[in-house]
């Protein structure tokens, strides 16, 4: 193969009990310091002629023009790829538990049949036995997109690590080669800005390891919003240890690492990417990433005031009020609150994420009924049963049927869901399967035995005959 890509996707994971950040911000902060970034688009051709009405022959000669300008662009990309001297080995940085797309980039004609793309596939490098297998696609979360043959891992998970090649099954040849590197979860470091700046706490600061040509420090995310308004609130940041070279010109120490080259702002103190010499060193083994939380104040939306309609001539019409809607034009719905009812067994362990969340940047907050679920505090006073994690999904572990109850998700003051969990009891599912099977078996044994009974009075009467 000409060209191998491969992307470093590091899930990152915190504190279940230090903190919580919104998702979308956490998002945010990896595409920030991620190395390079992803771009799905560069080697797709957009097709533009399939599920749209043209009127005109010069709409369409456009648009076949637009399409084949971007395949003769898609072309030229990936050829120039093709003849650099090096790899293109691009870094993304990914979360635990969020949607992961592996894309073939292909560049197919804008009059290729899509179908035909059904000879590219994927195919897995199995890490403890180093053999290859096709990428199974039975458990949901994995599917291969059926018009561009990308692979989507959602929600992505530890066991998910390992190498994935995207293969040209007529050709075999591979397309793109993906590494996948899951980061198992730490605990952070917990410090008020308030105490920072009045020197009673402090920061972890840049620890070099000379003898190592490596130093430790920490990058920072921005501030998150406040969470309330009109009222004192508070406001987060999330600092990730990272590990970057001190002289960029000079070998670490003992084993070079060159993939270290292609990451210019560090690498992250958890990744795969790092060898276990340095992974194993107590600077960088102990050292926590940190959050680090401010007081802070913001005023609430101020209700606009009247809105005045005129017509076409100028004339003025009506005068509206906030809230109210003009008679000449439908209102605007509000968005529905997503329901959902879930049906889980006694014992089970629970994870239940906020539905369209990512479109909000204030924390969620969850409410057991009109109960609120406090992060800092839940999972003590359930003694690690209940708590939150760093992307603000709630876990419930060995559900009781005490835990049937419609529990709600918000951004600020919207109301995003609500999931009602209903638990049964797998001791009575079983019981009522006994029934069943137990009253067939009867149903059964009683027709056979009322078929013996007509058939021998049958033969009875025309023996009497």
């Amino acid at each position: 193969m000409n060209l191998l890509v491969i992307f470093s996707i590091l899930s990152i994971s915190y504190s279940l009990i230090d903190s919580y950040v919104t998702e979308s911000e956490l998002e945010e902060f990896v595409k920030r310091i991620s190395p390079y970034k992803a771009d799905h688009g560069r080697s797709r051709v957009k097709r533009k002629l399939f599920g749209k009405a043209f009127r005109t022959k010069e709409a369409i000669k456009k648009a076949f023009e637009e399409e084949f300008q971007a395949y003769d662009k898609c072309l030229n990309a990936r050829e120039e790829e093709r003849k650099s001297l090096e790899n293109t080995i691009r870094g993304l940085l990914a979360l635990e538990g969020q949607k992961v797309r592996l894309g073939c980039n292909l560049c197919p004609r804008p009059d290729q049949d899509l179908t035909k793309l059904e000879i590219i596939d994927w195919q897995r490098l199995r890490p403890q036995d180093s053999d290859f297998e096709f990428v199974s696609k039975d458990d949901g979360r994995v599917r291969i997109d059926s018009e561009t043959r990308d692979l989507i891992i959602d929600p992505v998970d530890v066991l998910d690590a390992g190498q994935y090649f995207c293969i040209n099954t007529y050709y075999r040849e591979y397309e793109e080669i993906y590494q996948l590197d899951v980061l198992f979860r730490e605990r952070l470091k917990t410090t008020k800005y308030e105490d920072v700046e009045s020197g009673k706490d402090k920061y972890l600061g840049d620890f070099p390891l000379v003898d190592h040509n490596i130093k430790a420090f920490t990058a920072w995310s921005e501030w998150t919003e406040c969470q309330d308004c009109n009222k004192k609130s508070i406001k987060k940041r999330v600092g990730l240890c990272m590990v970057t070279k001190i002289q960029k010109d000079q070998p670490i120490l003992p084993f070079d690492l060159p993939i270290m080259e292609l990451y210019p702002d560090g690498v992250p103190c958890r990744s795969t990417v790092l060898s276990k010499e340095i992974a194993s060193i107590k600077r960088v083994k102990n050292r926590r990433s940190e959050v680090t939380m401010a007081d802070c104040y913001k005023e609430c939306p101020t209700t606009p005031g009247y809105t005045v309609v005129t017509d076409d001539s100028g004339n003025i019409t009506e005068v509206l009020e906030a809230g109210f809607y003009s008679l000449g034009s439908k209102p605007k719905l509000p968005p529905l609150v997503i329901r959902r009812v879930l049906y889980e067994p006694i014992n089970k362990h629970l994870i239940l994420s906020c539905p369209g969340s990512k479109k909000y940047k204030s924390l969620i907050r969850w409410q057991n009924g009109t109960l609120v679920l406090n992060p800092l505090t839940i999972k003590r006073q359930t003694r690690g049963r209940v708590f939150l994690d760093s992307i603000n999904r709630l876990h419930i572990r060995r559900l009781r049927m005490t835990d049937t109850a419609p529990y709600n998700c918000w951004s600020s003051k919207v109301h995003i869901a609500t999931i009602k969990v209903i638990v049964t009891d797998a001791r009575n599912d079983v019981k009522i399967k006994e029934y069943i099977t137990y009253s067939g078996l009867f149903l059964t044994v009683f027709s056979i035995f009322l078929i013996c009974v007509c058939v021998f009075c049958k033969k009875k009467k025309k023996t009497a005959k």
